[in-house]
């Protein structure tokens, strides 16, 4: 973890969802290495215990949890154990995400509930199981991880992006209702993340790495950002939808017409 931001999570306590690898497994590795005590949950067990292996440096620091984000109870027993072992949860790192869908023409309805299941529900029962204890304890911050796919259309991906537009809606709107409590939440919107989201399909050349994406989103949670973009050129472009959507249309539109001619 970078200094700029060490002070702000030393001594803290996390749950990070989908910790077995990506940017749950560079967020977690960032923590420890900010002092902070982690509790990492994913629903790869085998995974998972390798990840936790490969931070055996901060063993005195790290608890670990097999959780599917989709089974409610299942996350309620995780925010549970956490209480009881690191007395309360300071941040919820809501990070469990899928993509590598079929595109809309050929999607099935058990693939729309998939990944509305694991990319939307996963986060509000993270978010209905971590706030009755967030209140007790008299603060906490909840950050969900969505894409910059949550802020900007995605013509080829439409499963993917209804999933991260609604995690960006509930997230601003969660934000603004829990003020008066002393909860914060953010939402990182990142562009490509060298990560195994990818499956079979090439990494983007231009993708930054999960490290990279971690510091990115603490620096932003750290400063208690609303929405995290990044990188630049990923600010650029949502900032440009927002000021100057008919020319971000005709954008979009050159995207979709290759796929629409394949089709």
């Amino acid at each position: 973890m970078s200094s700029v931001h060490t002070d702000d999570f030393k001594g803290r306590t996390a749950v990070v969802t989908g910790a077995a690898s990506g940017i749950g497994l560079a967020l977690s590795r960032a923590l420890l290495n900010g002092g902070v005590n982690v509790l990492m949950a994913d629903s790869n067990s085998i995974a998972l215990a390798c990840a936790v292996e490969s931070l055996s440096v901060h063993a005195a620091q790290v608890q670990h949890a097999a959780v599917d984000v989709t089974d409610a109870e299942a996350v309620q027993l995780l925010v549970d154990f956490a209480e009881a072992r690191l007395s309360r949860v300071d941040f919820l790192f809501n990070n469990a995400g899928i993509s590598g869908v079929p595109s809309v023409v050929d999607a099935s309805l058990d693939d729309w509930r998939r990944i509305v299941d694991v990319n939307l529900w996963g986060v509000i029962n993270g978010i209905h199981a971590v706030l009755p204890l967030m209140r007790r304890q008299g603060g906490g911050h909840i950050v969900n991880i969505a894409s910059i796919a949550g802020l900007l259309p995605s013509p080829s991906n439409v499963l993917y992006t209804t999933t991260k537009f609604a995690v960006v809606g509930l997230s601003e709107s969660l934000r603004h209702d829990l003020a008066a409590d002393g909860i914060a939440v953010s939402v990182a919107c990142p562009g490509a993340v060298a990560t195994n989201i990818w499956g079979a399909k090439e990494i983007p050349r231009d993708a930054i790495s999960a490290e990279q994406a971690a510091d990115e989103i603490l620096r932003g949670v750290a400063r208690k950002q609303g929405i995290i973009v990044f990188p630049g050129r990923m600010r650029r472009g949502w900032l440009m939808q927002r000021w100057f959507p008919r020319k971000m249309d005709r954008i979009l539109a050159k995207m979709a017409r290759p796929r629409a001619q394949v089709r």
